[in-house]
């Protein structure tokens, strides 16, 4: 059996294109067209990745509200938004809600293969390098062979595997500046452009969530024109023990 992909769509030509070239790169499909379906396959399958229309459903139950559900409750699954809105806000919007990429209607299949493959890669890469060492800053600790970060050794907090990856970047880069091409081409997989707020929802996401457990600090900074740095101390030490903690979406 194949890897798992649930596609929300309602237009049954693109799922069956869409099906046509997932399945040589080894995915099985599961097609549903409501948010419903969706929500019920979710306990019945062990979806890797999630391609969702978020035009689809009513005001209370639509692709967007799933895309959120799917975040909340589901962290290992990637989410690629598909979308006839090519706006920037639909595009922020998508990305705000938890998706980890946005491809707007129509598109051509080889990008749609090549993006899950590399979504798929993200999740899957767990860095060998100095692997057996944890990062500890500002009472948190991230932990590169679980692709995890916890507060104060024993609470997780659930981060998009975007998120995660941002993260890992800047304390990589602790104190210099990270600027947001390389930021994009890392993450994101792709060329940063002027109109483009990704990575500025994805640090803005990130901070949100950090304050939640650690108010007093600012530990990512702005730099105007340039892009982002970590200012916080951190402390490389050692896997000494098993921690307490539950793995990102990865």
């Amino acid at each position: 059996m194949g890897k798992q992909l649930l596609i929300l769509e309602d237009d049954r030509m693109m799922v069956y294109m869409i099906q046509s070239v997932m399945k040589p790169i080894g995915y099985d499909l599961v097609h549903c067209t409501t948010v419903k379906q969706a929500k019920a396959l979710l306990h019945q399958f062990r979806f890797e990745i999630a391609l969702v229309d978020i035009g689809l459903g009513a005001m209370e139950e639509n692709g967007l509200s799933f895309v959120r559900h799917v975040r909340e409750f589901h962290h290992d699954i990637g989410v690629i938004v598909i979308s006839g809105n090519n706006t920037v806000m639909d595009r922020v919007l998508g990305i705000e809600m938890g998706a980890d990429d946005y491809l707007t209607k129509p598109f051509e299949l080889r990008e749609l293969t090549a993006r899950t493959s590399q979504l798929s890669r993200r999740m899957r890469k767990h860095p060998q390098v100095k692997g057996d060492v944890l990062i500890r800053f500002s009472g948190f600790t991230l932990d590169r062979l679980r692709r995890s970060v916890v507060w104060e050794e024993t609470t997780p907090v659930n981060l998009t595997s975007r998120e995660y990856d941002l993260l890992h970047c800047l304390l990589e880069n602790e104190n210099q500046v990270v600027h947001r091409n390389v930021l994009m081409s890392m993450i994101c997989g792709r060329e940063w452009s002027t109109l483009d707020r990704s990575v500025d929802v994805l640090v803005s996401n990130l901070r949100s969530k950090l304050r939640k457990y650690n108010p007093g600090e600012i530990l990512i900074k702005s730099v105007r024109s340039q892009g982002y740095c970590f200012g916080g101390v951190i402390e490389r030490v050692p896997r000494t023990q098993e921690m307490t903690a539950v793995a990102i979406n990865q």
